[in-house]
């Protein structure tokens, strides 16, 4: 009986994935496997996949990544666009997704990013304008 040469055996199998072709879904870390379902649910509709992941280590590097933060410093220079609102957009999706999020999730992500948050509020000093608004770490 004549036998298929390898090439045509390996052609009919499903082939798999490439390490270049996969998709690297990061997690944020200290979250339960339920609350990193809500997250990629969250992801899927509003974000791109990793977009959390990504948002929750760029706030922390920014927090970490400066000794002192002093917005309100040169009040007579406009804040430069490109550069510190460039560095909260990882905390406003961060915040959407607080809101978003089922509860339970909500709460798990609340207590990574809270740890952050409180570093955040240690080496902040307060700006006498802000009145409390909602998005807390602009105006801080």
């Amino acid at each position: 009986m004549a036998r298929k040469p390898p090439a045509r055996v390996r052609a009919g199998l499903a082939r798999g994935p490439r390490p270049y072709h996969r998709n690297l879904r990061r997690v944020v870390p200290g979250l339960s496997a339920a609350a990193q379902r809500a997250v990629a649910a969250f992801e899927l509709a509003r974000d791109r996949p990793g977009g959390i992941a990504a948002a929750a280590e760029g706030w922390e590097r920014f927090v970490r990544g400066r000794a002192r933060h002093e917005p309100y410093a040169n009040r007579e220079q406009p804040l430069c666009p490109c550069c510190e609102e460039a560095d909260l957009d990882g905390r406003i999706l961060l915040e959407q997704a607080l809101r978003a999020l089922p509860l339970r999730a909500a709460r798990e992500l609340r207590s990574v990013v809270g740890a952050v948050d409180r570093v955040y509020l240690a080496r902040v000093r307060p700006d006498p304008w802000a009145r409390g608004q909602d998005d807390w770490w602009r105006f801080l």
